[in-house]
């Protein structure tokens, strides 16, 4: 029964590790085996949590980093853009997006913390961190506003489905992407006043 209930090689041998270190078949020894195995599980699994939040974290701040390092608004190129009236300055982009990757984070690691862990929202997370760090090189160092708006398209149904998954996970963790699915909508809009004003 306890190998069932265990389901891993990893658990199988923490049960070997045990039951070797509680001989006998008195029913005090195995309440003892069965408490000190359950407080040995919740230990391993405190920690796999705090590596799977930590990673998260981490591979939202190196897509971050990566997008701020590609963007280039001091170009000739973009320079000689005809924008928007609505375009904010520079500075208004960089304070937004700081926002709104604390956010992406924090509910990226509420999903992870969780015991049962969602695969297709983890997956959701990854793919929408690596569609968010390519619109910046495509735009600003590639100097291609049309192919970076088909990058953000992919990214807005990539965070609808991504919030969609997250919603049944935690609530929290949803409502912190709404800025972020808020803010795709008037990028989208910025990106395409580029292509049709240039």
């Amino acid at each position: 029964m306890i190998y069932y209930i265990a389901g891993s090689r990893h658990i199988a041998r923490n049960y070997e590790r045990f039951r070797d270190s509680f001989p006998g078949s008195k029913g005090e020894d195995r309440v003892m085996f069965v408490m000190t195995y359950k407080m040995e599980e919740e230990k391993h699994e405190k920690n796999r949590r705090t590596a799977r939040i930590i990673a998260a974290i981490a591979a939202t701040l190196a897509g971050a980093v990566f997008a701020s390092l590609a963007t280039d608004t001091s170009s000739a190129w973009y320079e000689g853009l005809a924008l928007s009236p609505l375009q904010p300055p520079p500075w208004a982009f960089a304070a937004v997006w700081t926002v709104l990757y604390v956010l992406i984070a924090v509910s990226f690691a509420l999903v992870v913390s969780k015991r049962r862990v969602c695969g297709a929202a983890v997956i959701g997370y990854v793919v929408n961190l690596i569609l968010n760090a390519l619109w910046s090189p495509i735009f600003f160092l590639a100097y291609a506003p049309g192919p970076a708006l088909v990058i953000m398209i992919a990214l807005i149904i990539n965070l609808v489905v991504l919030m969609r998954n997250v919603s049944a996970v935690s609530r929290p963790a949803f409502y912190m992407l709404v800025p972020y699915i808020v803010w795709l909508g008037i990028a989208t809009v910025l990106n395409v006043s580029v292509i049709v004003l240039n």
